[in-house]
């Protein structure tokens, strides 16, 4: 196996399980140097767990059903982008990078979670390439998705690929601070089955208290948060990753919530599924 390359961002992955198999690749190529005395048999060890982590986040993906293919499309065009050009030109607020859509992997386990649960309304915080919003308002039940982002242009870049997929229709995209537009939504009377938190991380916090201290969440509904691992940065601190200790400081804060029940799952950079108490 080829040993895992830096992202575009300059970190060595994007999830616990890249950042790993980075470095034991790394480890694998230093124990494999000829100035290296290791024995045969560490080498050895090394290889296999290379290849254990390599081969996990592939296999699971292919051992689940498959995402929709217009998703396939999206990344492609995502990677293509010439993010740094737009963001000279002005086109965007913040450099943007392509590794910050979600998984077409996360867009399936998303699907799956809004089938299981009977999701007819979603509510999305932060859409930045719309693969989970493609992947969600695919559904033929879910019948309404509201998306907050803050960047203008990824509403151009996003509309031709919702029309493709025939679900434009459901999409309400709103533009700007988020906070800002979930007070409206709530003053609206919005209620949604499920809420995806996929945004700034330094606001995950306020993102979630808004939520649970307003209406907008039904009385069975819950919320999904991504990147709650955050590449491992919460319990094993790199400089590379910045945000970690506002996840950990967000996690921390959901766990000792005393009115939700949250449980974390390992799925490519974590999720959290978070939900109101009910007795």
């Amino acid at each position: 196996m080829s040993a895992p390359a830096l992202t575009s961002s300059g970190t060595p992955g994007d999830s616990p399980h890249e950042r790993l198999a980075f470095y034991i690749s790394q480890l694998c190529a230093e124990l494999d140097s000829p100035s290296c005395n290791a024995t045969e048999k560490a080498r050895q060890l090394a290889r296999q767990a290379r290849d254990v982590i390599e081969g996990y986040d592939p296999y699971v993906e292919r051992m689940s059903s498959p995402h929709p293919p217009i998703i396939d499309t999206m990344f492609e065009e995502g990677y293509k982008c010439d993010w740094e050009a737009l963001h000279r030109e002005g086109k965007t607020m913040y450099r943007l990078i392509p590794e910050m859509s979600a998984g077409p992997y996360e867009g399936v386990v998303l699907q799956q979670l809004a089938k299981l649960t009977q999701v007819r309304t979603v509510l999305e915080i932060g859409m930045f390439t719309g693969t989970t919003t493609v992947s969600l308002a695919l559904l033929p039940q879910i019948k309404k998705l509201v998306s907050l982002e803050l960047e203008a242009y990824l509403k151009e870049h996003n509309t031709p690929f919702f029309e493709q997929a025939n679900v434009s229709h459901k999409i309400d995209i709103r533009i700007g601070d988020a906070l800002t537009s979930l007070d409206k939504l709530a003053q609206e009377g919005a209620t949604f089955d499920m809420v995806f938190i996929d945004a700034d991380k330094g606001n995950y916090v306020n993102y979630f208290k808004k939520v649970i201290d307003s209406n907008l969440l039904t009385e069975h509904g819950f919320i999904v948060a991504d990147n709650t691992a955050y590449k491992g940065g919460p319990w094993a601190p790199d400089a590379s990753y910045s945000q970690a200790p506002a996840i950990d400081a967000f996690n921390r804060a959901v766990r000792e919530h005393p009115g939700v029940e949250v449980v974390m799952l390992p799925i490519r950079d974590g999720i959290s599924i978070i939900r109101r108490k009910t007795g």
